[in-house]
């Protein structure tokens, strides 16, 4: 079947898709730099983003029973109605309790609106179609919310009408799915969460997910504040964020692609030290070097952004593919608690140190990576070529979107774990073969 008519189906779900990131990418500019020219410090700043994963977290817990309840579409319009109201509110208020409030409510309704897209694009894909499908779901999460950065040319932050213009994009995503005459699925089922068990499974993945969410949750919050800090234009701050982000895009199926014969553990720890390198050079260029500046963040985004697929790829490694849904929502809840306190922690830096100490923190996150890779490679082996999955590119969403991963068998029934913690017996030269195992070489 040609990708065009395994894409019809879901089409409304896709542009509803690319509209949300579209105004996603221009509050993700916008609000920062509003938020230093309301007067608001760098910890209140750093306080707003991890009000927002705090939510993120709070939404995926909360969505599945609302869509069981009143099912996809009506889920879908009654979040993005509250995600369209945040962006209005913004501007009436020169509060930041208000706006730390407000980023919670936000990031409840996105991840709402995010798990309904997500579990109905699970839902109308097979076997056969959903690699393509969430190929190109990733695609739009990928490029999209950079075309919505560059909106923040039109108006000066300090006008409104950059908040209007996300509301009305927030507003506008839900009339694809108003519209559809596709038949909404069935309410996804909640996917269980045990993180004790994660890291007893994969020290490396467990502390490369939550310190990828550390500097991820930094980097989207208080880059626009650096930027702007060290003297670059509106526009150069969209580009400058753009740049990272773009890079990010172009090297993550190259770097997995290489980790999937030179192994994960190997990956995560030269993207560790490359993009370390990238917030060194960021921390010390002088500023009046602009291109060196453009340099450095393409060299940090490129290696920072595939670190978290790199850790699910690993687990994925080491587990059964039953439970690939479970362990990898259960990764993306760890990621997301990095996010709620990497924020907190880069402002607190750079109201002591100035803006520089942004990216003096990532690299500290970097270097544990990296330092905690190495001790893992000597104290297990590699796991062989032959036992590792094919390296998947995957949004950092909601815990939905993993059911449509093509290493995950959504057909097999997974029995319930005999206890809370089951313990890895599986040998280093096999995959888990069982829900109650894990493989020594993590």
């Amino acid at each position: 079947m040609a990708t065009t008519g395994i894409l019809r189906p879901v089409t409304a779900l896709l542009m509803a898709t690319a509209i949300l990131m579209m105004g996603g990418g221009l509050f993700a500019v916008a609000l920062p730099l509003r938020a230093e020219l309301v007067g608001f410090s760098d910890v209140h700043i750093g306080l707003m983003g991890s009000a927002y994963y705090l939510g993120q977290i709070v939404g995926c817990m909360l969505a599945p029973s609302v869509i069981a309840r009143v099912g996809h579409i009506r889920t879908f319009a009654a979040f993005s109605a509250i995600a369209s109201v945040a962006p209005l509110i913004h501007p009436m208020s020169g509060d930041p309790f208000v706006w730390t409030a407000l980023r919670l409510v936000t990031g409840i309704a996105i991840a709402g609106v995010l798990l309904a897209i997500e579990s109905w694009l699970s839902a109308a894909s097979d076997q056969e179609t959903r690699g393509r499908i969430l190929g190109t779901y990733t695609l739009i999460h990928l490029t999209v919310m950079m075309a919505g950065m560059q909106m923040i040319r039109w108006y000066a932050p300090g006008d409104f009408q950059l908040f209007s213009i996300v509301a009305v994009l927030f507003s506008l995503a839900a009339v694809p799915i108003a519209l559809t005459t596709a038949i909404a699925p069935v309410p996804p089922k909640r996917a269980k969460l045990r993180i004790g068990w994660l890291f007893y499974i994969s020290p490396a993945a467990w502390l490369a997910a939550f310190l990828s969410g550390l500097t991820n949750g930094a980097f989207w919050m208080l880059t626009p504040v650096f930027a702007k800090d060290i003297g670059f234009s509106t526009g150069g701050i969209a580009l400058f964020i753009a740049t990272g982000v773009l890079a990010g895009a172009l090297t993550q199926w190259p770097v997995g692609s290489l980790s999937d014969r030179f192994g994960r553990r190997s990956f995560l720890a030269i993207t560790g030290i490359a993009a370390s390198l990238g917030g060194v050079g960021l921390a010390i260029t002088p500023t009046d070097n602009i291109w060196l500046m453009f340099v450095f963040v393409a060299v940090f985004g490129g290696a920072n952004f595939p670190i978290y697929t790199l850790a699910l790829a690993h687990i994925n490694d080491l587990v059964s593919k039953r439970r690939a849904v479970e362990v990898a929502s259960s990764l993306l809840l760890i990621f997301s608690i990095g996010a709620v306190i990497g924020p907190l922690a880069a402002s607190f830096a750079m109201d002591l140190f100035g803006p520089y100490a942004l990216f003096a923190t990532t690299t500290i996150a970097h270097l544990a990576i990296t330092a905690t890779m190495t001790v893992r490679g000597r104290l297990r082996p590699q796991i062989p070529e032959r036992h590792r999955e094919d390296f998947v590119l995957m949004p950092r969403t909601t815990p939905a979107v993993y059911e449509m991963d093509p290493r995950a068998d959504p057909t097999a029934e997974v029995p319930e774990p005999a206890g809370p913690d089951p313990a890895p017996i599986a040998p280093v030269e096999a995959p888990v073969a069982d829900e109650n195992a894990a493989a020594t070489a993590n």
